[in-house]
């Protein structure tokens, strides 16, 4: 048990050194939060500007002929 509490001391300098973890831990979680959240609303914008828009031809023939 001594040797857990000598490791999260971490030589006198245990409460700089985990604080930095968790504040660089809440900084990445956000980070992660913040993305997915813009993923999630271009999807959706996206989604809605596809819905929107006029439908394209193909072109699916190596001889360039469109399939209508």
């Amino acid at each position: 048990m001594q040797m857990l509490s000598e490791f999260l001391a971490m030589g006198g300098y245990g409460s700089f050194i985990w604080a930095a973890y968790g504040t660089a831990a809440i900084v990445l979680l956000g980070l992660l939060y913040l993305s997915l959240r813009e993923l999630r609303a271009t999807g959706a914008e996206i989604a809605a500007l596809e819905a929107n828009s006029p439908r394209r031809r193909r072109m699916d023939d190596e001889d360039g002929d469109e399939i209508k």
